[in-house]
């Protein structure tokens, strides 16, 4: 398997229109025959959206231990934010 990734979605954008200094895209990728998801920052340069360090490359269970914390706490959450 060739290393590659596949976006998925796009947080921070409206259309392709950045509302973010740093808007985030996540993405399917592979890498040296490891599947990750990966959550990452971008920046332009020169009109092309180049990735930051910050951010996180999950692998399939911790994934999964994310998606649990986040579906266990989502009122939680979402009263912090209100």
């Amino acid at each position: 398997m060739a290393d590659e990734s596949k976006e998925l979605g796009r947080i921070g954008f409206d259309g392709e229109t950045p509302l973010v200094r740093e808007p985030i895209i996540v993405k399917l990728s592979s890498f040296k025959n490891s599947k990750y998801l990966d959550i990452r920052k971008y920046y332009d340069k020169d009109g092309e959206w180049c990735p930051t360090s910050k951010g996180v490359t999950l692998h399939r269970e911790q994934i999964r231990e994310l998606l649990q914390i986040i579906t266990d706490n989502t009122n939680e959450i979402e009263q912090w934010f209100n």
